[in-house]
């Protein structure tokens, strides 16, 4: 293979600038000079359904273990950067291998829905997992929404019976919501909302479909901690035939509870099959699952029949006293925390990065994807709370090509799956930071994620991890294609645009003849390094 350098000149430079800095508010750490106070990371990338880039986003942990939880510069404060946000976990507490750190953390932004999305960092390759928020004025297929009145009578309660909800004829969504006559509607605290009109927003999707599931809850079928009919906590994965999120309030507060159960119908959406391979009939027992955004953990509801017919379609019915998002059908336990993959091939032993999609399907159906950057060192990555059986690894590229797949192994075992060389020239990234009357240049660099996008065009891609300053890819040509770059590390943000490849550039960052410092905020950047390298 032929390889080439490509000059990073001060895209990262920005980022860098905390080479070494041991400040930080956590105490009681053996701190060293080192790119990495925190060993252990994992990473949310958050963006609209439609992969526009939100700014405005307000992060909060809410749960698990938060206490032990820090940004990478040893605070308590998440932001995003370019769609970006990282966690770690504080370097006193050990991470055992199999034995995940968890989290939740609740994702808000003005004008989308809020996600509450469960983290979890093991003491292997993380990735980078994607959090997809959703305009409630521009739902996406797969989704039907309803927004509906019932008058109530003086006592806060309904006069007659009253079925309402939602349906789209196009995804075959349906849901109906049956509140008896006399029913009063409680807030969080048990007490009667009085009020003349009641107001129920009503929506079904179809969980099954890759662009609604940006509605259940997490973005993802995986789960922990579900409580299950013994009231003992698993973690695994939903196989859901339908799902619902209802919202009532009384005059603007908030419904909570009911006076008496409700009763909630949903139509099986028609690509729901179950786990094991059976068909469905009118007397398969399907169970049902809430989750409530004040108490963010899955609870089992009860088991039910479904009704109906192949040939008119099926439905679940059931009560519930409460209000919250609710999901019918299966939950497959985990048979481990943790899945470990381990990829091989001759470009990992060469020192190359290659940015892949894995997706862990059972059944055929996609129940966790998550983008990893896999190089020498960072080759084993962590699959979390996946079924003991009957999964299928698939690994795709950054044009969403299938580069490898294998079954997953028996519990408890690692998977390997070789992927062949990627095609194409590889170009190769190295980088050095050297500090100001310093003449030996520090090696030792932080890893921050790295993106590019052709000069012109407005979406970025991918381009990998850059570990200690250094990546090499076959994403870029050395043909005078010119690139922007835009690099993330902690809160910061570089971008360099115009850039083409060049053969054989290594660059370090300094100010010694030779050094670069940065074509347009020169000054800025070396004020950022000295200051930087004043902490070492």
């Amino acid at each position: 293979m032929k390889f080439k350098k490509l000059a990073i000149y001060t895209m990262a430079f920005a980022l860098l600038g905390g080479v070494a800095s041991c400040e930080s508010p956590l105490k009681d750490f053996n701190l060293q000079i080192s790119t990495e106070v925190i060993r252990h990371s994992a990473v949310l990338q958050v963006a609209g359904a439609d992969g526009s880039d939100i700014s405005n986003a307000t992060i909060r942990l809410i749960g698990g273990d938060m206490d032990d939880i820090y940004n990478l510069e040893g605070r308590k404060t998440f932001q995003l950067a370019n769609g970006f946000v990282a966690f770690g976990v504080n370097p006193n507490r050990e991470v055992m291998p199999g034995a995940p750190v968890t989290f939740q953390v609740e994702i808000a932004a003005a004008g989308y829905t809020t996600q509450i999305v469960t983290v979890a960092i093991s003491n292997i390759n993380n990735g980078i997992q994607a959090v997809r928020l959703v305009r409630p004025m521009n739902l996406p297929d797969g989704v039907a929404s309803n927004t509906q009145t019932v008058a109530l009578g003086a006592n806060g309660a309904t006069t007659t019976a009253v079925t309402v909800g939602a349906s789209d004829n196009a995804s075959g969504v349906e849901v109906s919501i049956a509140i008896p006559a006399g029913t009063q509607f409680l807030d969080a605290n048990g007490n009667v909302i009085q009020g003349g009109t009641l107001t129920v927003n009503t929506l079904g999707f179809d969980a099954l479909s890759e662009d609604a599931l940006a509605l259940f809850p997490g973005g993802s079928l995986q789960a922990e901690g579900v409580i299950g009919p013994d009231g003992s906590t698993s973690s695994g994965t939903f196989n859901p035939a339908a799902a619902t999120t209802i919202d009532m309030n009384v005059g603007g507060v908030a419904v909570r509870q009911f006076s008496q159960p409700i009763q909630i119908t949903m139509d099986v959406s028609p690509d729901f099959q179950l786990s094991t391979g059976a068909a469905l009939t009118p007397n398969t027992q399907l169970v049902s699952y809430s989750f409530s955004p004040s108490d963010p953990v899955w609870t089992y509801q009860q088991t039910a029949m479904v009704t109906g017919s192949a040939a008119s379609g099926y439905s679940l019915s059931f009560a519930t006293d409460h209000l919250t998002t609710f999901v019918g059908g299966e939950f497959i336990k985990s048979c481990a925390a943790v899945s470990e993959v381990t990829f091989t091939g001759e470009w990992i032993t060469q020192g190359f990065t290659y940015p892949v999609t894995v997706e862990a399907l059972h059944h055929g159906q996609v129940i966790s994807t998550r983008t990893f950057s896999v190089s020498q060192g960072n080759q084993t990555i962590a699959l979390e709370n996946l079924p003991a059986s009957d999964v299928t690894v698939v690994v795709r590229n950054t044009v969403g090509a299938v580069v490898a797949q294998g079954p997953l192994a028996a519990c408890g075992t690692t998977t390997q799956i070789a992927i062949p060389n990627p095609p194409g020239t590889f170009v190769t990234l190295q980088l050095y930071v050297r500090c100001p009357n310093n003449t030996t240049p520090i090696t030792l660099l932080p890893t921050f994620q790295m993106e590019y996008r052709v000069t012109g065009t407005s979406r970025w891609s991918y381009l990998g991890e850059v570990n200690n300053g250094f990546l090499s890819t076959t994403l870029l040509k050395a043909d005078g294609t010119r690139y922007d770059f835009r690099a993330t590390w902690k809160n910061r943000t570089k971008v360099v645009a115009g850039k083409t490849v060049v053969e054989s550039n290594i660059a370090t960052v300094g100010v010694q003849p030779g050094d670069i410092i940065g074509e347009k905020a020169g000054a800025t950047n070396l004020a950022i390094l000295t200051e930087e390298c004043n902490g070492l």
